[in-house]
């Protein structure tokens, strides 16, 4: 007979175990970002979430055996927990390797920029959001790790702009040291901030280039200036050109606002520095984001708005959530409940997809709060759905219907019994 269950423990534990999962990840991006392949990264970050979910949805039902019944907890529950990590964290890893691979396959015109034009603040307030001069030290290096194949142009700017580099390939680090020697030596701290007009004469220079390369901009600025943002970046946004910005203040201010909003308006990301040490991990970052094109993490440039993309990330984690949901059934031995969870699992990774979509897009939440409701999301809709599909458990009366549940043994619990034999896989 089928039949309908909710075990709201195992509601409560696995919310529990999608938190914690998502805290785990999240320090695991941290440590492991950019030390491991995108692919992989994701398929760890989905693995360790698998574990956590299937290791409270056991001690849920170990409990409190409302889903597969007495029969389960007395004499199977053993060999569900051999399984936890075999399906519990190698099938979430693959899927979450194998669909990154594949979200990150280049389409039309997502690849890493050719073009960067850097465009730098050098008015007076700089004195003293930066006394020691870290923002020269900053774009040194960034342009010490600028790609031979980019082309790089430096812009700097106060009430007035100057053209200091042109688009060249720096193809050694001598090349690359004398453009920054040179800023050095030029620049000095003065005048007012004109942002407005450091867009215009940089998007002047752009439309005087002749070929058709992909180009993106990083302002860095520490001030408010009056613009009228729309049409300052309007030109940026026919051209498809991504402008990233670095905000040096003390504080959340309106410049940092205004910053703010020209990078979202552009596709590009807005990257704040309450201290000029940070300014030359800020650039980094803008180089390693620039390439990056995470399911669990913010694209960056054209692909953010392009539908392709939206779709895929949702259809990709609704089938991360099915593997969730079948892993779960594999491990508690119950290919009825396997079918519920499944279909559980699809639910919530759509829905967990376009918390991400929307997340992402929002100006409100930050990537780890986003990854935490998503990750909270696969986790209890799955729990929820025994409630909805109907399934069969095992039967409480001898175990006559062990057979016509169970995945692996295809003997019955009384053949087993009477063998004294530990079951196996066939």
């Amino acid at each position: 007979m089928k039949v309908r269950n909710f075990n709201f423990l195992l509601f409560i534990l696995t919310a529990i175990g999608g938190l914690i999962g998502a805290f785990t990840g999240e320090a695991l991006l941290s440590e492991l970002r950019g030390q491991l392949p995108n692919s992989m990264l994701v398929g760890v970050y989905f693995g360790q979430l698998g574990l956590w979910i299937g290791l409270m949805a056991f001690i849920a039902e170990k409990l409190n055996p409302r889903l597969n019944g007495l029969r389960w907890a007395s004499s199977y529950a053993s060999f569900s927990l051999k399984l936890l990590v075999p399906v519990m964290v190698i099938l979430p890893f693959i899927a979450g390797t194998l669909l990154q691979f594949i979200y990150e396959l280049e389409a039309l015109d997502t690849k890493s920029p050719e073009d960067i034009i850097l465009i730098v603040d050098i008015s007076e307030s700089m004195l003293e959001t930066d006394p020691e001069n870290k923002t020269v030290a900053a774009v040194k290096e960034f342009l010490m790790k600028v790609d031979g194949n980019q082309r790089s142009a430096l812009l700097v700017f106060n009430d007035q702009t100057k053209m200091l580099q042109s688009f060249t390939f720096l193809k050694n680090n001598s090349e690359k040291k004398q453009v920054g020697d040179d800023f050095e030596k030029s620049i000095r701290f003065q005048g007012g901030t004109d942002i407005g007009l450091a867009l215009s004469d940089a998007m002047e220079y752009l439309n005087s280039i002749k070929d058709d390369r992909l180009t993106m901009a990083v302002l860095l600025s520490d001030g408010f200036s009056e613009m009228d943002v729309a049409q300052s970046v309007k030109p940026f946004q026919d051209k498809q050109i991504v402008i990233n910005t670095v905000g040096l203040s003390q504080k959340r201010n309106e410049g940092a606002d205004l910053l703010h909003d020209i990078s979202e308006r552009t596709g590009g990301s807005y990257y704040s520095v309450n201290d000029a040490n940070k300014l030359s991990s800020a650039f980094q970052d803008i180089q390693k984001d620039s390439q990056d094109r995470l399911l669990i993490g913010e694209r960056q440039g054209a692909a953010q708005y392009m539908l392709l993309y939206k779709v895929l990330r949702i259809l990709f984690i609704a089938l991360i959530g099915v593997g969730l949901g079948l892993a779960l059934g594999l491990m508690f031995d119950n290919r009825f409940l396997a079918k519920s969870f499944a279909i559980g699992g699809l639910a919530a990774g759509v829905l967990a997809g376009l918390i991400l979509e929307w997340g992402f897009g929002s100006l409100f939440l930050k990537g780890i709060y986003i990854r935490i409701w998503s990750d909270i999301i696969l986790a209890v809709i799955v729990s929820l759905f025994s409630a909805v599909v109907p399934y069969r458990m095992y039967n409480a009366e001898n175990g006559k219907n062990r057979t016509d549940v169970s995945l692996y043994n295809r003997k019955s619990f009384a053949e087993s019994e009477k063998k004294n034999t530990s079951k196996t896989f066939y």
